[in-house]
């Protein structure tokens, strides 16, 4: 049944072209361009448009029954209406070139699945197939015997007689798969093809991807005709060359082709006639090559206009094998020329005349019955009759006239015959033809202006003589006398146009420095000529500026960086600069060498820029280096690209600005930061203009009062600045006019102060980030301001949390800033807050006041959000002001972080419906009309490319393509902060949108702020459907392959160590993986790879090819990193390739980020871990879980998005982009641990979700499941911070204190009891390497009775700088007084007690450092703020205390300054066993010592358990002695908890100390019976209500005379909240529940309990159990875990970095089907569990919150021995009946059913 042919339909589909909106068809019905039905189970229709296709059965790609892949399977198409239009999209969709043939009646076969697709109506210009109109899904009445086909022009069988039934070789099955998994796949994904290491991927060795495995082939046989498949398949136009004999170096890989016989015609390489797969006779000294001509498409293809007076209208002729040649006029309409117009560069076509309008031609006539849909790139592309293949005369020559006629655009420049674009035969397009130019007086000048012109460089030479060959056009210019610095070869001096007294033996040419592949097909030779270049960045540059978009302006100019001068400098100026580096607009343009004085010549002056130009050297401007300037006049530029200036690390900011005193940060004092000291701001001269500096400087929106005496108190630092007198227009306050610097005639009463509208970034505070919502209001263009609005506004933040995402839920009502009551507080309310802040997720919802409590109103009460509103107060709420509640109630957040704002497809902007913005030319606009306004791009990928929508008045909605332009685009773009327009795309490119048309005739000038300010038809006023539905495509787009790594310059990894943080150092560089020699190698140039690779900081910097031989080339030599570089590269070294080394001396890294087995991995069961392997980066890859000490993989069998999603947010890596299965990252080859798992999208961990159980599967490893996560990069050295891999599912709880304790009862909930923490709180611990702490409720006076301690540790062998600002106390400090500690207070040395009015700085001696704040009872003052840093310690001494050994590293550097060498240091008496004995590296001598052998000691001193040994270099037996003895003592010591690694070097006086800190490993089990014989293994864990649960912690360290005792453990409904309701079952050591017990401890580092499970009050479905675990020396008699039940005093609030919690959740309900159990409580554990040695920057639980129990025996603190480590496991509960069943037989109820306070 083969549908209608093109003659008897061809009008119909015109209409659909331009009507795609109708539903006709089969039964009434037709889905139009990617609309589909409903599901049919009432769900909302699925939007189809861009489904994958294949074709099969055909022998090659290009060629084969149609499929189409529908909800996750493929089917096929009916051949009914099937013809060449439906073919062409087709072919178009898989890149197979156009249709050849659109056979049906199964050609290639009967599909054996669904027949998805019945009548399908394609005009044969849309994109997808899916797009075409069609009769809907699965409506047809067709059989697989009517299965429909295409044969496509780039199939290797087009034009060979009949076709065959041949298998195809795409690796897909027709099971079940998803859209995502099958992206790219369009080619055999099996088969692969490149070119590598010729610098460039259009030369060098050829390579094939072959069964996952790439591999070179053999040069026999190896002829042009192989080549020039080779460069057609890569696109990289035809061959020059052929090299064999490994002339791009020898491959490593496998030979797989040989004696490869092409006849040039083949579309594939493989196509070709060869051996056999892997069958050859040959090595890599005769690997085949190829030398490609660039990038392009046949170059014997072009097209040109002719005698109609200029280049954009004339005949139409064809440049076809060689000769110009004309089209006929049968079938040309306005569709064909409009193909034409696109293809010159014309604009579009205005007409289409026949009948030789412009003369008649004199060559071939070409092309016939030509019948373009207007879309094509090219016009050889649209269907024709065939070349030379017509039935007409000259007198019907077609022409075309287009809109873009002008004379500028007639000319154009182009090099030929010379083997690439930029060398060749000068050739001018003058009046629509080519023709060349005569060499008498061309010289390097000349060819310099060519060579510039086309973005090439340079000129190396510049031969005359037909070099390049003769011409055959005319000859058009002569005598050409270019300076050299003109920007288009016609500009320079010459005869005139046709003036010449030569011939075509003379004819110039051109060989630039740069051989650069072409942007795009040589079809567009005419528009790519021009002079504008590709790479404009190249020879301009910004320096000394921090970033790439800002800073001192340099120019490349004749092989030298120059800069520019600021004579007549600009913002027009600026803007070229910004332009043309992409780097958004100018912001400001800066003279006077604000970035700097430059060093090289002063290159341009004068320059006057209309704003427009390409390129800065277009500008108008004085001459090269002619000038009148120094220095001191160096212009600079500062783009809207730029990173901002960070206020948040003051102390490495040379300038700064601030508000403070005013109660948050955009209200207050003016304060500076210059020369390192905050200064204030005299109030002479202080107006509205110099505060709208500052708000606008701090993104506090306007000013809205300038004060002055001192309103917000008076300063106490230098006085900076007076008369301060803006502009208001500046961008930094000490740009304005002022007396200078320290000059003022003020005192502090005049301190000026600002009081900003509000924070209207979102980017910049470190505090409370809070967001504008519906009500408030945004500064207007015009200098008018909304009125009011502003005291009426709804706001959001989290405040005294550390950061903007974490902390007390405020909100803004009425002017004030309230809380929230926690009554019915839950995650789902929490989820609202984060996602509303851009935060991410809610990891907790605290109550009690946890972050402290507020003092403003409550605002709001008994908030019950369902999760999925947008705001908070659109929840179910008890009204505004409406409570009953107190500020100890006050409810809390902790969200999963700040999501970065710029991979939403949604809108970005903080601005929220309700809000307003500014519009140009100062008119107001209402309010009411505009707050609602909002804009996106979707459907596009990511959030810079889609469908346009607008939120008009609650809804989203689209806008018409009609009238639509790049001006239209570039509004669009430039309000979405996504550069330019790339293309503006109409017909709904992006899939039709289903809400209402909002806007038509969009007539923007491309300067609007907003698209609704461009002129249009007014709001809902159009004629059109959506299939008119516009779009666009901005430069800020991602492109659309990303996974070419090897056509990326440089690229970093780590091979062969296990994971990617740890292995051999190998660079990328010009396609080539190499090494790096470990010459001068050391920690410092380690720390630059691990930065780069986000792999945390080095461990160790391994030479001596540790982690294998590498086989590439050694790349660099004597690395000289300060530790401080962006990337390895940047660091000082030999030159590439230049070295005097051999793989023995390889470098390698470990970084902190690695995963090391060795530290803990030495049983049996050791918790779970999840991580993405064999992937371009760390966020992609094949999925293996951890289980049992074991890495496994995942079984493909329902794996879907949202398992997915689970993985890339447990990984840190957003959301999933897609699920491949069928072991697309390769196949593994340990257990497959998971099957059939099907995930909600919701869990927190992969093994949360439902699947079959552990190693239960019936897969292989070729079903391997994959993710792609969103934050995926091309490689893992991407500039920037990526995220740290958590590799145990651990949740760890920030840091909170420990508070004085209260006995309430809810007022809401009476049979529940908790306890409320008081008003403020203080101290913590802080693990950043650098952040700011204060005293309670600061800037406000701190409370009385304060004890606050602050804990401080950064990373291993760094150092913590602390700068006390601010300090107030009262009195002197015998009152009130900050101590600061060389380690944790309670066990180090006192640094200094410091006291009202200090400022200073102090260096701790480790890595540690407390900090404790005491108040007494009476006078209270403002308090203190302190910043603190890390910074390295020297290198000449390092320790690790690791589990199982001691590792310490001394610099053969040190050794040598005091002349001994590295073998001369050993440990005494234990140098002839090999365990003990030194490692020599180039950088250090490195020992390994066991704590339990090697002569190290153990000692017991107290509560501190030491492990010591010593490193000796003596001198040798002799008379005299002339240098020192060496002692190195070596000591890890456990203090208090508290891992502490000390290493000092008695050397006479010489003494170097080095302190740092770590942690016990300690695993904890359930097993199934009193034997503790069967560990549970399986998940869920089912028990029953009042069973008893068994539990067994165990010790993970290599010293046998450890002890362990189980401490405290905590029942609780809450994972991250064990102070607000929770249940003891043993506290202190005593028991407080009747069911726990104890077992007989096996050995002492084994401890055994049991209780019975039990469940809360029904309202939680959770029962979480935190276990606190001490380890002590096993036979001290004083230990903690000797003294058992200990009654606890009063402790100072602390924090304690040793305490980790473990939680394993969330949990599900066993099905209530299950009737026959009703008590049955479902226990999910992951057994058994890890607790890993946490790096410094882990957050870890600062305390476990204190209870005062009304019954209990009055238990606060001690100080226990030993490491203390904290546990917590989850235990679910069925959801039983009321009441108060905390557990079988715990506790008696009270009278009247109450709870008892626990």
């Amino acid at each position: 049944m083969s549908g209608p042919q093109r003659g008897e339909e061809s009008s119909g589909r015109r209409g659909w072209s331009s009507g795609q909106g109708a539903e006709v068809g089969t039964e009434g019905r037709l889905v139009a361009a990617g609309g589909a039905e409903g599901n049919g189970d009432g769900g909302f229709p699925c939007v189809n448009a861009g489904l994958p296709v294949r074709v099969v059965n055909g022998g090659d790609p290009c060629q084969g029954r149609v499929e189409v892949l529908y909800q996750g399977y493929w089917g096929t198409v009916c051949d009914d209406s099937w013809d060449i239009s439906d073919a062409n999209v087709v072919c178009r969709q898989l890149g197979c070139g156009r249709a050849v043939l659109a056979p049906g009646g199964a050609r290639f076969g009967q599909g054996s699945g669904n027949i998805l697709l019945g009548a399908v109506y394609c005009s044969g210009s849309e994109s997808y197939l899916s797009s075409c109109p069609h009769s809907g899904w699965y409506n047809h009445e067709c059989g697989h015997r009517e299965d429909a086909g295409v044969v496509c022009s780039a199939s290797s069988l087009s034009t060979e007689g009949p076709l065959t039934t041949v298998e195809a070789s795409l690796p897909f099955t027709d099971g079940p798969l998803t859209a995502t998994a099958l992206e790219g796949f369009t080619r055999d994904s099996s088969l692969g093809l490149r070119l590598v290491n010729g610098g460039d991927r259009c030369q060098g060795r050829v390579e094939v991807l072959y069964q996952g495995s790439w591999g070179s082939v053999c040069d026999d046989d190896w002829d042009i005709n192989d080549a020039n498949v080779v460069c057609r398949q890569l696109g990289c136009g035809s061959a020059t060359s052929a090299p064999g004999s490994a002339r791009f170096g020898q491959g490593s890989g496998a030979i797989l082709l040989d004696n490869v016989r092409c006849s040039g015609h083949e579309s594939f390489l493989w196509n070709c006639p060869h051996n056999g797969w892997n069958s050859h006779n040959c090595n890599h000294g005769e690997d085949a090559g190829v030398i490609c001509s660039g990038v392009g498409t046949d170059t014997s293809l072009a097209v040109r206009l002719v005698n109609g007076g200029d280049r954009c209208q004339g005949r139409v002729e064809v440049l076809y094998q060689g000769s110009w040649g004309s089209v006929c006029d049968d079938d040309w309409d306005i569709n064909d020329a409009n193909v034409v117009c696109r293809q010159l560069g014309c604009g579009s076509a205005t007409s289409a005349p026949g009948s030789a309008r412009f003369g008649q031609g004199s060559g071939a006539i070409l092309l016939d019955n030509v019948r373009c849909s207007g879309q094509e790139p090219f016009l050889w592309n649209c269907p024709h009759n065939g070349w030379n293949s017509h039935n007409c005369n000259h007198g019907e020559d077609a022409g075309v006239i287009c809109s873009g006629v002008g004379t500028d655009t007639s000319l154009a420049v182009r090099l030929v015959n010379g083997g690439d674009r930029c060398q060749g035969r000068v050739e001018v397009l003058y009046q629509g033809s080519w023709g060349t130019v005569c060499d008498d007086g061309w010289n390097i000048n000349d060819a310099n202006v060519v060579c510039r012109q086309l973005s090439c460089g340079s000129a190396t030479s510049a031969p005359g003589s037909a070099r390049f060959g003769q011409g055959s056009g005319p000859i058009l210019l002569d005598d050409v006398q270019c300076s050299g610095h003109e920007s288009f070869l016609w500009n320079c001096p010459h005869r005139g146009w046709n003036s010449h007294n030569c011939n075509h033996g003379e004819d110039a040419g051109v060989i630039c420095s740069d051989v650069l592949p072409t942007i795009s097909t040589l079809a567009s030779t005419t528009t790519m000529t021009t002079g504008v270049g590709t790479d404009s960045s190249e020879g301009l540059r910004l320096v000394n500026g921090g970033d790439r978009c800002q800073g001192r302006v340099e120019v490349l100019y004749q092989g030298s960086w120059g800069t520019v001068c600021d004579d007549d400098w600009d913002i027009n100026d600026a803007n070229v600069v910004c332009r043309q580096l992409e780097c958004g607009w100018a912001m400001s343009a800066t003279g006077s060498a604000r970035f700097g004085q430059g060093s090289g010549p002063i290159l341009l002056d004068n320059v006057r820029c209309s704003g427009h130009e390409s390129f800065l050297w277009n500008c108008p401007h004085n001459g090269w280096n002619s000038h009148n300037c120094n220095h001191g006049e160096d212009a600079g530029v500062i783009c809207s690209a730029a990173r901002p200036p960070s206020t948040l690390r003051p102390e490495f900011r040379s300038l700064a600005l601030r508000l403070v005193n005013g109660g948050d940060r955009c209200q207050g004092r003016v304060e500076v930061l210059y020369q390192g000291s905050w200064g204030t701001v005299c109030d002479d001269d202080w107006d509205n203009n110099d505060a709208n500096v500052v708000c606008r400087q701090l993104e506090c929106g306007w000013a809205m009062s300038a004060t002055g005496s001192a309103r917000f108190g008076q300063g106490s630092g230098p006085i900076l600045l007076d008369n301060v007198r803006c502009s208001g227009h500046e961008s930094f306050l000490w740009h304005c006019p002022h007396n200078g610097w320290n000059s003022h005639n003020c005192n502090h009463g005049e301190d000026a102060g600002v009081i900003c509208s509000g924070n209207v970034a979102m980017r910049t505070s470190p505090e409370s980030r809070s967001c504008l919502m519906p009500g408030s209001s945004h500064r207007h263009g015009g200098g008018v301001l909304v009125s009011f609005l502003e005291f009426r506004s709804l706001a959001l933040r989290l405040v005294n949390g550390g950061d903007r995402c974490q902390g007390r839920v405020e909100v803004l009502y009425q002017g004030s800033w309230g809380t929230v009551c926690d009554d019915d507080w839950d995650n789902n309310d929490a989820n609202v807050v984060c996602r509303q802040l851009e935060c991410g997720w809610a990891i907790s919802a605290t109550g009690s006041a946890r972050f402290g409590q507020g003092s403003g109103p409550i605002l709001l009460d008994n908030v019950r959000c369902s999760g999925h509103e947008s705001f908070l107060w659109n929840c179910p709420h008890n009204g505004w002001n409406s409570h009953n509640c107190n500020h100890g109630e006050d409810a809390g957040v902790i969200c999963s972080g700040n999501v970065a704002m710029r991979t939403s497809p949604e809108s970005r902007s903080c601005l929220m419906p309700g809000s307003s913005h500014r519009h140009g030319g100062g008119v107001l606009v209402s309010f009411l009309e505009f707050r609602s306004l909002a804009l996106r791009l979707v459907n596009g990928g990511d959030r810079c490319q889609g469908r346009v929508e607008v939120l008009y008045q609650g809804s989203w909605g689209t806008v018409c393509d009609d009238d639509w332009d790049n001006n239209d685009a570039n509004v669009v773009c430039r309000q979405l902060e996504c550069g330019w327009a790339i293309s503006a795309t109409g017909s709904a490119r992006f899939g039709q949108g289903s809400g209402p048309i909002l806007l038509d005739n969009v007539r923007c000038s491309g300067h609007e702020s907003f698209l609704w300010n461009c002129p249009h038809n007014g709001w809902n006023s159009h004629n059109c459907n959506h299939g008119e539905d516009a779009g666009v495509i901005c430069s800020a787009a991602r492109p659309p392959s990303t996974l070419r790594p090897e056509f990326r310059s440089l690229a970093l990894r780590l091979v062969n160590g296990g994971d990617r943080c740890q292995g051999r150092v190998e660079v990328l560089y010009q396609g080539s993986w190499g090494t790096v020699c470990d010459d001068g190698w050391n920690t410092n140039d380690a720390n630059v790879v691990c930065r780069q690779l986000g792999c945390g900081w080095a461990t160790w910097a391994p030479g001596n090819a540790h982690f294998g031989q590498g086989s590439g080339p050694i790349l660099l030599d004597d690395v000289r990193c300060s530790g401080h570089e962006s990337f390895l590269w940047n660091c000082p070294h030999n030159g590439w390739n230049s070295h005097n080394c051999n793989h023995g001396e390889d470098a390698g890294v470990v970084c902190s980020a690695s995963w090391v087995p060795s530290t803990a991995m030495t049983g049996s069961d050791y918790g779970l871990a999840l991580r993405l392997v064999n992937g371009s980066d760390w966020c992609q890859g094949r999925v293996e879980v951890l289980y049992r000490g074991s890495w496994g993989t995942v079984c493909d069998d329902s794996w879907d998005m949202n398992d997915a999603n689970v993985v890339c947010r447990q990984m840190g890596c957003g959301r999933a982009t897609q699920a491949p299965g069928y072991a697309r990252f390769g196949e593994g080859s340990g257990p497959i641990v998971l099957d059939d798992v099907q995930c909600s999208g919701h869990e927190s961990y992969l093994w949360d979700c439902p699947h079959r159980g552990w190693n239960s599967h019936n897969c292989g490893h070729h079903e391997d499941a994959g993710v792609i996560c969103s934050a995926s990069q091309i490689d893992a050295t991407t500039p920037g911070e990526s995220p740290q891999r958590a590799f145990l599912s651990v949740a760890q709880p920030l840091v909170f204190p420990v508070t004085k304790v209260l006995s309430t009862r809810s007022p809401t909930h009476p049979h529940v009891c908790f306890v409320p923490t008081v008003n403020y709180s203080c101290g913590g611990f802080l693990s950043q390497p650098s952040g700011y702490f204060s005293s309670p409720l600061y800037p406000g006076n701190y409370p009385n009775n304060a004890r606050c301690v602050w804990d401080i540790e950064v990373r291993n062998n760094d150092r913590v700088t602390v700068v006390f600002r601010d300090v107030q106390l009262e009195g002197n400090c015998n009152y009130d007084y900050i101590e600061v500690f060389d380690g944790p207070y309670h066990s180090s040395p006192l640094i200094a007690r410091i006291c009202h009015g200090a400022r200073d700085s102090f260096t701790s001696s480790s890595n540690f450092m407390s900090i404790r704040f005491i108040s007494d009872g009476s006078i209270t003052r403002r308090g203190f703020q302190a910043d603190y840093y890390s910074s390295p310690a020297n290198d000449s001494t390092r320790l690790l205390c690791l589990p199982n050994q001691m590792q310490a590293n001394v610099s053969r550097g040190y050794l040598q300054s005091l002349g001994y060498s590295a073998r001369d240091l050993a440990i005494p008496n234990w140098n002839q066993v090999y365990q003990c004995k030194a490692q020599i590296t180039p950088s250090y001598v490195s020992f390994t010592i066991p704590y339990s052998g090697c002569g190290t000691i153990q000692q017991v001193d107290n509560d501190t358990i030491t492990y010591s040994n010593v490193l000796r270099a003596a001198v040798s037996g002799g008379i005299i002695k002339r240098k020192k003895d060496l002692h190195i003592l070596v000591n890890c010591r456990m203090l208090k908890d508290t891992w502490v690694d000390t290493m000092y070097i008695a050397n006479n006086s010489v003494e170097v100390r080095e302190v740092q800190y770590g942690n016990f490993d300690v695993s904890l089990s359930f097993y199934t019976s009193s034997s503790f014989s069967q560990p549970v293994t399986s998940s869920p864990y089912y028990v029953d209500l009042r069973q008893n649960l068994y539990l067994q912690a165990e010790i993970l360290h290599a010293d046998a005379s450890l002890a362990l005792f189980v401490d405290t453990c905590v029942a609780s409904p809450y994972s991250n909240d064990f102070t607000s309701l929770n249940y003891y079952l043993i506290r202190s050591g005593c028991v407080k529940d009747e069911t726990y017990q104890t077992y007989y401890q096996p050995s002492p580092r084994v401890a055994r309990f049991t209780f019975s499970a039990f469940h809360f009050l029904n309202r939680f479905p959770s029962v979480y159990l935190q276990c606190k675990v001490v380890v002590c020396r096993a036979h001290d008699a004083s230990s903690r875990c000797r003294r058992g039940c200990v009654v606890r005093a009063k402790r100072d609030l602390g924090s304690y970095q040793e305490k980790v919690d473990v939680v394993l959740g969330p949990i599900q309900l066993r099905p209530a089907h299950r009737e026959e159990e009703p008590g049955l409580i479902l226990i999910p554990i992951l057994i058994p569990i890890l607790i890993p040695t946490f790096s410094p920057s882990d957050p870890l639980m600062a305390g476990v919150g204190e209870q005062a129990s009304t019954q209990g025996s009055g238990c606060s603190t001690a100080i226990s021995t030993g490491a203390l480590l904290v546990v917590v496991l989850a235990m679910v509960t069925f959801t039983g009946s009321g009441g108060c069943a905390l557990l079988d037989t715990a506790l008696p109820l009270r009278r009247g059913g109450s709870c008892p306070c626990l």
